[in-house]
């Protein structure tokens, strides 16, 4: 059959809805990966939230930010970063302010590490978001009196979040620039929405073929739970949906498993070993 490449999201699929990686599916997956699975994530959320899969002992690259980097863990490095381009960045700033809604705005510097700049938090999510991940390592955060996008700068992605009635006509706005690519897709843990702005060069789908030509792998597995997984379990040559998923992606998987809280994903991939 020859060599297969097992890509998971995080959040609402590997993870509970606590948003941890349970004991059990951490150590069914472990033993897997050093058996020899070629496993690795796909995910909207950055290093120093994906510390969390160290325990896993990843052998290969994973995707971060939608697609945005790609983090290898054996290499203790970033080997690949898609930022969006100057003047496009700067359009999206200039939506923001015309609809009195800015975002968080990551900046990567020459050696990928990251600086989020932000001008205000407008909501609980935005707050604890923020008060998490302040004092974490790969990542900083500075408050601005006002974003500005210079033509050196790195900018590799906006995120906000907020109800979707708010954000839905920010994105259609932000839909008709060039070079970019929004989704918006609901928060895991709450009723609100996020809104995550990138390069359109760069995609979980993107990321996940990449690490297949790195890997070699002859065919592909990959799991989901939200509308920001969609591509990346069309492009599959198996797409999974999580039991707990979005209609819209159970509508589109081959396979619909165990919820996300039962360690579904770890349960099929320990059987595929049996």
């Amino acid at each position: 059959m020859g060599k297969t490449l097992y890509i998971s999201d995080l959040d609402g699929t590997l993870l509970g809805k606590d948003a941890r990686l349970s004991r059990r599916s951490a150590d069914v997956i472990g033993e897997l990966i050093r058996k020899g699975m070629l496993f690795t994530v796909a995910t909207a959320r950055s290093l120093s939230s994906v510390a969390i899969l160290q325990q896993l002992q990843l052998q290969i690259p994973c995707v971060q930010l939608n697609g945005v980097l790609m983090y290898d863990f054996p290499q203790g490095k970033y080997i690949g970063c898609t930022p969006i381009d100057p003047r496009a960045a700067r359009n999206v700033v200039d939506i923001l302010r015309r609809f009195d809604r800015m975002s968080f705005v990551y900046k990567a510097d020459d050696t990928y590490g990251i600086h989020v700049e932000f001008e205000r938090l407008t909501n609980d999510v935005e707050r604890n978001f923020f008060e998490v991940r302040k004092d974490k390592d790969y990542k900083s955060f500075s408050r601005v009196d006002c974003i500005s996008i210079q033509d050196n700068d790195k900018v590799i992605y906006f995120t906000m979040v907020d109800e979707y009635e708010k954000l839905s006509a920010i994105c259609e706005e932000i839909r008709k620039i060039d070079g970019v690519s929004p989704t918006l897709y609901s928060d895991n843990y709450s009723d609100l929405y996020f809104l995550e702005v990138f390069s359109d060069r760069a995609t979980k789908a993107r990321g996940m073929q990449m690490i297949r030509e790195l890997v070699g792998a002859d065919r592909i597995v990959a799991f989901g739970d939200n509308l920001n997984d969609i591509e990346m379990l069309q492009q599959a040559d198996i797409g999974i949906a999580v039991g707990d998923a979005a209609p819209q992606v159970k509508e589109i998987a081959d396979l619909v498993i165990g919820n996300s809280d039962e360690d579904a994903v770890a349960l099929w991939l320990a059987q595929q070993a049996d």
